[in-house]
């Protein structure tokens, strides 16, 4: 417990210093903002490292992440765009889980090897096609042509506003679960346990939805808590296609706009949800290897 707090620690300095530096770096000369407009002589101050570095904890820790260049409360606009940007993430994982599970459970149930084929041969088109070409290719069918979903926005709670964004995020899920449950499934099918649960006349339909899945679900379920802790931390891409209010449309416009202390404070945020994510990730899996060990 003390080696993870110190962990924990070493982190959190790494990374409120990496945030501090990008940001002031990033943001340290803004005149070439006003070029086009022929605007020129704006002033911009250089700080010290150090000088930069503590006004970022003073801001952190005493004046809530203090103000964006609009004027907003660094913390009330990350929270108004937390909800947002989860509830899209719970709906990619969601359906990125089902299907990938749904079908790799189904290429075992009906023993085809061309259902096989047919998802590990579209799992590797989806992932080797760049996300913001399926996007663009959901708003023209969804939206252009059928008019079934709204090509972007959001509505707090309501699902309708996160299908097309959420498919277009959870297809990369479910073609990386895809290609990692497919042999695993496979395999587990062919091996002795199973064949000993077929010889006690266990019905086939029960050692796939039960045996099976049970035995693929650990690896799978570490897999899905390190993808959430991504999406957690914002996806400017999708977000900024269905200009949907999240916390990567937010990382965006702070890097478009050089707003200084919005950027370093979700710089800080997306590192912090990472870090955690892939802490628990790995947790899980000294658990589910403390099981299987103790189950040996």
């Amino acid at each position: 417990m003390k080696s993870e707090v110190f962990r924990f620690l070493y982190y959190l300095l790494l990374l409120s210093a990496v945030s501090t530096f990008v940001s002031e770096f990033h943001t340290q000369d803004k005149n070439f903002l006003y070029a086009d407009a022929g605007i020129t002589g704006v002033e911009s101050s250089e700080k010290s490292f150090l000088t930069s570095y503590s006004e970022f904890w003073n801001r952190i820790i005493f004046e809530s992440g203090g103000l964006t260049q609009n004027g907003e409360s660094i913390y009330g606009h990350i929270g108004s765009r937390f909800f947002a940007t989860f509830h899209l993430a719970l709906f990619s994982i969601i359906f990125g889980a089902f299907f990938a599970f749904g079908f790799s459970l189904l290429v075992v149930y009906w023993k085809s090897d061309s259902l096989y084929k047919l998802v590990y041969v579209v799992s590797n088109f989806i992932l080797s096609t760049p996300i913001f070409i399926f996007a663009i290719l959901l708003l023209i069918v969804f939206f252009y042509k059928l008019e079934w979903f709204p090509p972007g926005g959001y509505e707090p709670g309501n699902l309708y506003y996160v299908i097309l964004p959420g498919t277009a995020l959870g297809s990369r899920i479910f073609a990386r679960l895809a290609l990692y449950l497919l042999p695993e499934v496979k395999k587990e099918s062919n091996s002795k346990y199973v064949q000993l649960l077929l010889t006690r006349s266990y019905p086939w339909s029960h050692i796939v939805r039960v045996e099976i899945f049970l035995k693929v679900l650990p690896v799978t379920l570490i897999l899905l808590v390190l993808d959430f802790g991504s999406l957690l931390s914002g996806a400017m891409v999708v977000e900024e296609i269905f200009f949907f209010p999240g916390i990567g449309k937010s990382l965006y416009y702070s890097i478009k706009s050089m707003d200084t202390y919005l950027l370093s404070t979700l710089l800080m945020y997306s590192g912090l949800i990472f870090y955690i994510l892939n802490r628990l990730g790995f947790y899980l899996q000294k658990y589910f290897s403390g099981e299987v060990q103790n189950v040996s």
